[in-house]
């Protein structure tokens, strides 16, 4: 079954944000690398999604989230809803960011 993956608005802004930090902060080189990594990441979604752990944020929020880790060093996380035949990423956060609260969702 392949699923068809959205990106939320949210996760689109984060997404955004970290590249031009990266860019701004080590390079346009790293940062354009890091991109195409977590593109090719988050299309692996659409198999097998459910091969992700479920989020430590999950609990608390009362949903089931998945995070599926971004590179060599896991820096990136990629936190994503399945429904049925659909995959949402709502969040794309660094491994230094807190973890999610109810509101953040």
């Amino acid at each position: 079954m392949n699923y068809q993956v959205l990106i939320q608005p949210t996760a689109f802004e984060e997404i955004e944000t970290s590249y031009r930090w990266i860019c701004d902060n080590l390079s346009p080189e790293i940062a354009n690398n890091w991109y195409y990594e977590l593109q090719d990441a988050i299309a692996s979604l659409k198999k097998f999604p459910n091969r992700c752990s479920v989020a430590p944020e999950a609990a608390m929020i009362g949903r089931e989230i998945r995070q599926l880790w971004v590179g060599k060093q896991k820096k990136y996380r990629v936190l994503f809803i399945v429904e049925e035949d659909i995959v949402a990423v709502i969040h794309v956060r660094h491994s230094r960011q807190s973890y999610l609260d109810e509101q953040s969702e």
